[in-house]
């Protein structure tokens, strides 16, 4: 049994808390920039299996068509674009055809079953040739409380995206310097 779900990743904005000490009587703030409200948006489509042992590549759906990120590598997952950056049918049976369906013919050759909600994005239309993956829709209106990737799997990977960020934003600080004649020396050449 597998679960399809997509989920907004704000991938420049960040974390809008952070514990501060405060001694009684005093109230400590912390001033706010316009990072903590970036509004820069991905979609990410996530699918994994009941168990876990099993996790589809994610696909990312961005608004850029050539990301800066990318410029000297390649992706390493799957990467579309859309001006509004969601997921339509098309892109639904570019991740159907391209991405899962592989996917799970590498990983077993039983039965699969297919849980993910009925957003106008997905195409019900698709269907696998062998027969071997059933798609079940949510019924309409449904909570995510019936959404198994929304009982902490989609918070957990957004938590791990949002700590590898600060570790990096961390590590950039401790270099500040180096990273600052880096950058004198490339704009003075």
């Amino acid at each position: 049994i597998f679960n399809m779900d997509e989920t907004g990743l704000f991938f420049r904005a960040l974390p809008t808390r952070t514990y501060v000490c405060r001694e009684e009587g005093q109230r400590k703030t912390v001033r706010g920039t316009k990072a903590l409200r970036a509004k820069d948006r991905l979609t990410l489509v996530l699918c994994a299996n009941a168990t876990g042992t099993c996790k589809i590549d994610p696909l990312l759906v961005g608004s850029a068509k050539n990301p800066h990120c990318f410029r000297d590598q390649q992706s390493p997952v799957p990467y579309v674009n859309l001006k509004n950056a969601w997921v339509d049918r098309e892109i639904y049976r570019g991740w159907w055809n391209n991405i899962f369906l592989p996917a799970i013919r590498k990983h077993t050759k039983e039965p699969v079953a297919l849980l993910m909600d009925n957003c106008s994005g997905h195409d019900p239309s698709c269907a696998d040739p062998t027969g071997q993956v059933e798609i079940i829709f949510f019924p309409p209106n449904c909570t995510s409380v019936f959404q198994p990737l929304d009982q902490g799997i989609i918070t957990t990977l957004k938590t791990l995206y949002k700590r590898e960020m600060l570790s990096s934003f961390a590590a950039a600080y401790e270099k500040f310097e180096e990273l600052q004649e880096l950058a004198k020396k490339v704009w003075s050449s």
